[in-house]
């Protein structure tokens, strides 16, 4: 695509409005079927910056950024680093890899690492304002969504063993006296491989949580009722499954589709986690309004506490939510 018909294309409209704050960063190589950025402040929106694709990204550069396409190289690591690294410092705005010739697994990678979609080297730019326009849309309708959701509370024990889980059920039970009537309380036991929620309040059945996490298009309020289990009146519990499996298997996006969708049928999330640490898990705790975490007063279980806090402060967790 050359200049006249880039212009012209962004000149729908619609289709340039939609693009307004898009950030792309590649080689210079990679950035050659790419029209030079407008001046900021222009009508046309977009910003390019090339740089090499291990390369940081300028936090000034990605200021003001809606959508970031960032280039990411399969055979190197610190280029993979690179992008979970703006994760981190930037994890309001969506990204999208634009990768070149990319393995299925590593398409898989990407999507753990929570990127918004992927775009082919060498760019074709209808595809990436294309893709970028509905990221942004989609990043839109998700803040709008967001608006008046169900509160979320995560319970961490700083190791194993600290009680966290009793706590945890201690407290969603209490919670259900505070909320209105016919409104309900949900306790969800995301430990996938140790929970035992159920087991405390002796609750049998079949379904658990895994059973939400694997639904994927058939994820609705129906299936939600029945894998729920109620220990008492305005509390319904979802279970850990029965058998140990894989945590690394679960994927950020559908753990988050199944949180949503539960703060738009219940009246608060009462979150009992694990002690280990993946990006879903550390995505559901970025989700919470409150934050309890249950410390034990000996030197292994403050250290641990400690890199928590840490590890919390690097993926932009503030801390007066702890």
């Amino acid at each position: 695509m050359g200049t006249e018909d880039f212009l012209r294309f962004m000149g729908k409209g619609a289709s340039m409005k939609a693009c307004e704050g898009l950030l792309v960063v590649a080689s210079p190589e990679a950035l050659a079927n790419i029209p030079p950025s407008e001046p900021a402040g222009s009508k046309q929106g977009f910003t390019v910056f090339a740089c090499a694709n291990e390369d940081p990204i300028p936090p000034e550069v990605i200021a003001g950024a809606q959508v970031i396409v960032v280039e990411v190289s399969q055979a190197s690591r610190a280029s993979l680093d690179r992008l979970v690294e703006l994760g981190r410092s930037a994890p309001d705005v969506p990204r999208i890899a634009a990768i070149a010739d990319a393995s299925v697994p590593f398409v898989r990678t990407l999507m753990h690492e929570g990127v918004a979609d992927v775009v082919a080297l060498p760019f074709q730019f209808e595809e990436v304002l294309d893709v970028a326009a509905r990221t942004i849309e989609l990043a839109r309708r998700q803040t709008h969504a967001d608006v008046g959701l169900a509160p979320v509370i995560s319970i961490i024990g700083s190791t194993g063993g600290t009680g966290s889980t009793s706590i945890a059920t201690h407290l969603a039970a209490n919670l259900c006296g505070l909320v209105p009537a016919r409104s309900r309380i949900a306790l969800v036991d995301l430990d996938l491989q140790m929970g035992n929620v159920a087991d405390y309040l002796a609750l049998p059945g079949a379904g658990s949580v895994s059973d939400l996490l694997q639904a994927r298009e058939r994820l609705d309020e129906d299936l939600l009722r029945s894998i729920e289990r109620s220990a008492q009146d305005g509390l319904a519990v979802f279970a850990a499954p029965n058998r140990i499996e894989p945590i690394e298997s679960v994927e950020t996006d559908q753990v988050l589709r199944v949180l949503t969708l539960m703060r738009h049928h219940y009246a608060g999330l009462v979150l009992d986690l694990p002690p280990s640490w993946t990006n879903w898990s550390l995505s559901a705790v970025s989700m919470s309004d409150l934050i309890i975490m249950v410390v034990e007063l000996n030197v292994n279980s403050l250290r641990q506490a400690k890199r928590q806090i840490q590890l919390f402060a690097e993926v932009g967790i503030a801390p007066g939510k702890i």
